[in-house]
């Protein structure tokens, strides 16, 4: 097996910006929680667009991430990762409704998980699926501030 980069272990935060790069494009905020025990990540992502139709999604997101070594040195880490609506639901409000899912996010980064390239859809207002393919990524700083 090749050689992977020195990683973090244990739980730690990663946020990234997605797309965007072009004018009109979708932005996809991506704050997640990696868990390298389980191999898992949950976190948050808030999908903006600032032409017409503008979008204002916000999802909760719940996946996972595997390594994919194809050559020595050569290792990428690929990130699966399912949306759902994000329901502020009562304090006592018991079981809440099934949820259908609203994104889906396929990305792979680098092996120090800093950059890389992403393919995302998401539910339009209208009940359709968008695309957007190769979508650059970039880790961002991540903030204190709840996302939408």
């Amino acid at each position: 097996m090749a050689k992977k980069a020195a990683v973090q272990v244990g739980l730690f935060p990663l946020c990234y910006d997605i797309g965007g790069g072009k004018p009109g494009a979708p932005l996809f905020r991506v704050s997640l929680s990696v868990y390298t025990p389980g191999k898992s990540v949950n976190g948050v992502g808030h999908i903006t667009q600032t032409t017409s139709p503008p979008l204002d999604i916000g999802t909760n997101l719940h996946g996972e991430f595997t390594y994919m070594c194809v050559m020595p040195k050569s290792c990428h880490i690929l990130i699966t990762a399912t949306g759902y609506p994000i329901v502020n639901w009562p304090k006592g409000g018991g079981v809440g409704p099934v949820l259908q899912p609203n994104a889906d996010l396929r990305m792979v980064v680098t092996d120090n998980w800093e950059s890389g390239t992403a393919t995302f859809r998401y539910l339009d207002a209208k009940g359709n699926w968008q695309e957007v393919e190769d979508a650059p990524v970039r880790m961002v700083p991540c903030n204190n501030k709840t996302e939408k």
